[in-house]
């Protein structure tokens, strides 16, 4: 075996290592990134639900301010 067989093996390996180590790391920020759009989406979806529970609150605020004006004229009347 010449030097340049033992040489030529360890470079094939070394190859692998750069190519599993880029594997790895692709699979990693690939990994960060689904993380983090998760919770981007799980933020999204909570601030979503905060907007709609305060319009909600007040259109019911709105409903009710206008329910009890209505109610207040309705036993203010003195013919009963």
């Amino acid at each position: 075996m010449s030097d340049t067989d033992i040489d030529d093996d360890f470079d094939g390996e070394f190859a692998d290592d750069d190519d599993a180590k880029m594997v790895e790391e692709a699979e990693t920020s690939v990994r960060t990134r689904l993380s983090s759009l998760e919770k981007r989406r799980l933020i999204d979806n909570l601030l979503e639900e905060k907007r709609l529970a305060k319009a909600l609150k007040d259109e019911l605020d709105d409903l009710g301010d206008d329910d009890d004006d209505d109610f207040d004229d309705d036993w203010d009347d003195d013919d009963l």
